[in-house]
């Protein structure tokens, strides 16, 4: 026997069922619009390349023969991208031709190493590392200006030139932190 609850609670299900299928529905447009939450969600995020960095000298100081400048690599792109490790530095003279130099990574007497770690850049944003070397001649060592620093960022080939224009002794022994978000100190 049926009482007459049972059809008003079968119709109610049965419309329950109807708005279910209708939120569904309503939910998967978006989906077949090509707006999956796969295709929202943000490619992997790509390393900086050299055009994407500005590279200058920032904040530097020297005393008893050692100098130490920060040098900044700022996203100049429009898109979020990563640095990791050491940049590569040489040396070379106003007439671009090569000095002998060579690099050191890891701490300075004005910083400790970050050591390797990934730093993400917005646009915008700048990464630092800490670059040091001596103004003090080695034995009968004759140090001259250097012009121009040429900076790799990691894991690149191209380079840019940066104005220098400082006295690197010691055979040109740069020693230089890793890049990391936050300034060296002074």
């Amino acid at each position: 026997m049926y009482t007459e609850a049972e059809p008003l609670q079968a119709n109610t299900v049965g419309v329950m069922n109807v708005r279910i299928a209708l939120v569904l529905a309503v939910a998967a447009v978006p989906l077949g619009a090509g707006l999956s939450t796969a295709s929202v969600a943000t490619k992997p995020l790509a390393r900086c390349h050299t055009p994407d960095l500005r590279i200058y000298l920032g904040r530097g100081s020297g005393a008893a023969g050692t100098i130490e400048t920060e040098v900044a690599f700022r996203n100049r792109s429009g898109h979020a991208c990563f640095v990791f490790g050491y940049a590569g530095f040489g040396l070379e003279n106003a007439h671009h031709q090569v000095k002998p130099s060579r690099v050191t990574w890891g701490s300075t007497v004005a910083q400790r190493d970050p050591g390797r770690h990934r730093v993400v850049l917005a646009p915008g944003r700048a990464a630092f590392a800490n670059l040091v070397w001596s103004d003090v001649p080695v034995g009968n060592e004759r140090c001259g200006t250097s012009a121009w620093l040429l900076v790799t960022p990691p894991d690149e080939r191209q380079h840019r030139l940066v104005r220098f224009g400082g006295i690197v002794c010691n055979r040109g022994h740069l020693t230089a932190t890793a890049l990391s978000r936050i300034r060296p100190t002074h």
